[in-house]
């Protein structure tokens, strides 16, 4: 069983500590309560793209990779529906490198014209080489659509359509930041060779003083439960037919969702599955 503390700062931030002596390592993860299901469903793929703007510098850390790579650091994000995740790994003794870059660019993100275009040209070409450029790109945009026709998990992390990244607007980038990027909606988790009450200390000394931000409530629409199959056929210039299948399961908290996933990993998890023996 992992031990670990719990504390939150006045701001909100709640923060969670393990101690682990056997490692010289230390991790920063912090992450955001934001993820595809927070959009406009006009302005789809922000939480994406805000992956992409955070490593893009603050108004006083302009290069975020190179005192991170000096203090013999690495990083990287990952976006979900459902969240935003960043995280840091370096030596534990620099941990408060990782503290003052994580903290300094959920303060003072650099908004500006420049730093979005960038950007948003990366995710574009992202979209282009993975989604519409590649044979059964689209597959998972169609059988989302399928499966889901209120909620918004019918549109993928990297967005509903092109046009809404092409037509991202600083504005629009701005008020998506200060809404969900903010310590009262945001956990962060410290773990490796260090000791509780340094972390608190230098949570204090590095978040503490961050304007929580207003607490972020969803009212996302309920989902119609599905009363008879939805089929699709594609016709598109592809190597091989293929088939694509999905039913809904039990919520993450509930029992019946690890009956699922033992069952995903034991009919379709990689060679040893069931599924690929069958056509082996």
């Amino acid at each position: 069983m992992v031990q670990f503390e719990k504390f939150q700062l006045e701001n909100g931030l709640r923060v969670i500590v393990h101690e682990d002596p056997s490692t010289p390592m230390a991790v920063l993860n912090m992450l955001y309560d934001v993820g595809a299901k927070d959009e406009n469903p006009s302005k789809t793929g922000f939480a994406h793209l805000f992956e992409h703007l955070m490593f893009g510098g603050s108004v006083n850390i302009s290069d975020f990779e190179t005192p991170l790579l000096l203090a013999g650091g690495e990083n990287n994000a990952f976006t979900t529906n459902d969240l935003t995740n960043y995280y840091i790994q370096l030596p534990a003794e620099n941990i408060e490198t990782a503290f003052w870059l994580e903290s300094d660019r959920m303060l003072s993100l650099a908004f500006t014209e420049k730093s979005l275009e960038v950007q948003r040209k990366v995710v574009c070409e992202e979209f282009k080489e993975h989604y519409l450029s590649k044979p059964y790109g689209d597959a998972w945009f169609k059988l989302r659509e399928l499966a889901y026709k209120v909620h918004p998990y019918q549109w993928m992390t990297i967005g509903k359509e092109l046009s809404h990244i092409e037509n991202a607007r600083l504005d629009d980038v701005k008020n998506f930041f200060f809404k969900h990027y903010r310590p009262v909606n945001a956990i962060l988790v410290v773990a490796g060779n260090i000791k509780t009450n340094d972390i608190r200390v230098l949570c204090e000394k590095w978040f503490e003083k961050i304007p929580s931000g207003e607490k972020y409530f969803r009212q996302l629409p309920g989902e119609p439960k599905q009363d008879q199959a939805r089929i699709l056929e594609i016709k598109a210039d592809v190597p091989l037919d293929a088939i694509y299948k999905c039913y809904h399961m039990a919520a993450r908290k509930e029992e019946g969702y690890y009956v699922g996933d033992l069952l995903t990993e034991i009919l379709g998890g990689g060679a040893s599955s069931r599924l690929h023996q069958s056509l082996v």
